[in-house]
Order: structure tokens, then C-alpha cells, then sequence
């Protein structure tokens, strides 16, 4: 390929994100083509700044929304050097996530798309759809396994506002597909390897 595909997978806290882009990576790979497989936060040094300021609940979300973008002026200067080179970039979040979490903390979505003009749009966006009562069952079994602190945005009546946000975001763009991710792991793997197969199949009818 002249130019990579860019892909997001997003959705709520447990809905199965780091799963599913692997999952994905994995498949990619298999068929040949080269990937890059990312996540929001990154590892740059604001990525990890931001990391210990998730699990803070006294943190103006005006400040989590800033040091968001920031992050992703970086991640995004990554990501435009491997589409160039012609991978495939799987990002486990992305901008749709910034939407979603601050815009439920009140911070208005056109201050937000401001903040992040630099941030490329991706050619598909995969939400991972499930209720939060599904959700966090995950999340809190996750951390006790891992023994990972609890991060300020896994409650429930929180992540309702979350999803309810990126549901209605997927009905404005064609390039959005929403997936129920309360299934099995490999039947939710098998529905977004449909969506990018045929998605695939037309770059290269093209």
C-alpha cells in the first residue's frame, strides 16, 4: 500500500478495547501486512503523566481534556509517520474518547474539537458497545486480578453518560461502526474482521 488504513477501536471502560485491537493486530498480520498496534493514553511522557492523573478525582476535567490533546498532538505525529510508511495503525482510543469522557464532565464538545485540531480522522472507527453494568463487572475483576487502582471514570452512572455520547456520535458518521461487545470475544472479533475486511476489499478495488 502507498498509504496505510487507520484504525480506532473505542468504547466504554471494560467493553473489550485492548482485546479487540490485538485481536485485529493479529489478523492483520496473518494476512500479511505490516501493523502498528497504539492506545491512547500513549507511552510519551505526557501519556504517562496522565496516567496517574486518571486515577486523581479532584482534577478539573478542563485539565484532562488539555493534557488529552496534548498527548495527542504527539501520538498523532507517530501515527502519520507509520500511515506514510504504509502500516496498518490500530490505536486502542482515540479522539472519539476525548468527546465522550470530557463532554460527560461538561466540557463542551466544540472547545474539545478545538483543542485537538491536529488530530487526523481515521479512516474507520469501531465502538465496542455494551452497558456499563456489563462493563464494570470487567473492569473490577480486571483490577483485582492485576491489583490495579480503580481509575476516576469506572462508575457506572458516569460511563451511562460515556456511552450514551459515543452511540449518538456513531449515528452522525458513516465511517463509525457500532459493535455489541457483550458477546464472546471471538464473535465480537469476528463482526469487526467483517467491517474492515470489506472495508479492505474496496481500497484495493480502488
Amino acid at each position: 500500500m502507498k498509504k496505510g488504513i487507520f484504525i480506532v477501536i473505542e468504547g466504554i471502560d471494560g467493553s473489550g478495547i485492548t482485546t479487540q485491537s490485538k485481536l485485529l493486530a493479529d489478523w492483520f498480520s496473518k494476512k500479511g501486512f505490516r501493523v502498528f498496534l497504539t492506545s491512547e493514553p500513549s507511552e510519551g511522557g505526557i501519556g504517562k503523566l496522565l496516567r496517574t492523573y486518571l486515577k486523581n478525582n479532584s482534577i478539573n476535567p478542563a485539565i484532562d481534556a488539555l493534557l488529552f490533546a496534548a498527548d495527542r498532538v504527539e501520538h498523532t505525529e507517530t501515527i502519520k509517520k507509520k500511515l506514510e510508511e504504509g502500516y496498518v495503525v490500530i490505536s486502542s482510543r482515540y479522539f472519539e474518547s476525548s468527546i465522550a469522557y470530557q463532554s460527560s464532565q461538561g466540557i463542551p464538545i466544540d472547545w474539545i474539537e478545538k483543542i485537538n485540531k491536529y488530530a487526523i480522522p481515521p479512516d474507520i472507527t469501531i465502538i465496542l458497545d455494551a452497558p456499563p453494568e456489563v462493563t464494570i463487572e470487567r473492569v473490577e475483576k480486571r483490577n483485582s486480578i492485576s491489583h490495579k487502582d480503580k481509575e476516576k471514570f469506572e462508575r457506572i452512572d458516569f460511563l451511562h453518560k460515556v456511552r450514551t455520547v459515543f452511540l449518538s456520535r456513531a449515528s452522525k458518521f458513516s465511517n463509525y461502526h457500532t459493535v455489541n461487545a457483550t458477546r464472546d470475544i471471538n464473535t465480537v472479533h469476528k463482526e469487526i474482521v467483517r467491517i474492515i475486511d470489506e472495508y479492505v476489499k474496496k481500497i484495493f478495488k480502488g
